[in-house]
């Protein structure tokens, strides 16, 4: 599809939405100036797609499931960001190290939002940003709740990275160490992702305790290693907290 018919099938979309009724294609096409054919085109694709469906008594379009779900997915990452900033400041200012959300995001976790630590010598990555699942804490703990079956195809389409000598590629050993994070309630990067960097990690929870993020603090390993007690409890603490928020009653920090 061209960038032009990209282009029309959005502005078709965003007609939908703004416009209660639905979609006409003889009244979107005087409106848009499209010619009758062209809307038509478009409205296909987007139908054969999901994200819009006809009403068999009007023939007007509407929003089609795979567009309301897109937004809801939409929605509720925001909101898991929204309610997670004021734990994050707080984790980061408690712990003295650069606070990260993360997200599980097709071949990778990637990070959605920080607070960076103070001081000088500390660790920071972009925003959106992809970090392997199998050798960083927080790609650790949204592997949490897959099934082996998923696991060992992540692996066979060649997912996961070996970045460093630690960085755990083996599938056994990887299921192993899962299977341990779940237990705990909390991962460790070991310098697996970066020889200088120890980053701690916990699960965040939805209304139905599915793990929708990450929670993590990473920095130079000398430092996490000094209190790396400390920093599990407070990871998990703090993950627990934003999991109440986000409707989750089961989990305990």
């Amino acid at each position: 599809m061209s960038s032009v018919a990209v282009e029309r099938a959005l502005i078709l979309l965003r007609y939908i939405i703004e416009n209660e009724d639905g979609l006409s294609i003889r009244e979107v096409s005087r409106h848009l100036g499209y010619t009758p054919a062209t809307v038509q085109k478009q409205i296909s694709a987007l139908k054969s797609q999901g994200y819009v469906v006809q009403d068999q008594l009007t023939d007007r379009y509407h929003l089609g499931p795979d567009a309301i779900n897109l937004g809801l997915i939409a929605l509720s990452r925001l909101e898991v960001r929204q309610i997670a900033r004021p734990h994050l400041e707080a984790l980061s200012t408690e712990s003295g190290e650069t606070a990260f959300l993360a997200i599980a995001r097709g071949d990778h976790a990637v990070y959605v939002d920080k607070v960076v630590s103070d001081h000088p010598i500390r660790m920071d990555a972009s925003l959106g940003i992809g970090r392997p699942y199998n050798c960083t804490a927080v790609g650790k703990v949204l592997l949490v709740d897959l099934e082996r079956e998923d696991i060992e195809i992540l692996a066979e389409e060649g997912v996961f990275e070996k970045r460093t000598e630690n960085s755990i590629v083996d599938v056994d050993k990887l299921l192993n160490e899962i299977e341990e994070i779940r237990e705990r309630g909390w991962a460790h990067d070991n310098e697996e992702f970066d020889l200088s960097v120890n980053c701690i990690a916990a699960p965040i929870y939805n209304h139905d305790s599915e793990i929708i993020a990450a929670l993590t603090v990473s920095g130079p390993s000398e430092r996490i290693k000094e209190k790396k007690d400390d920093l599990i409890s407070l990871v998990k603490s703090t993950a627990a907290k934003i999991s109440k928020e986000m409707g989750c009653a089961s989990i305990e920090g």
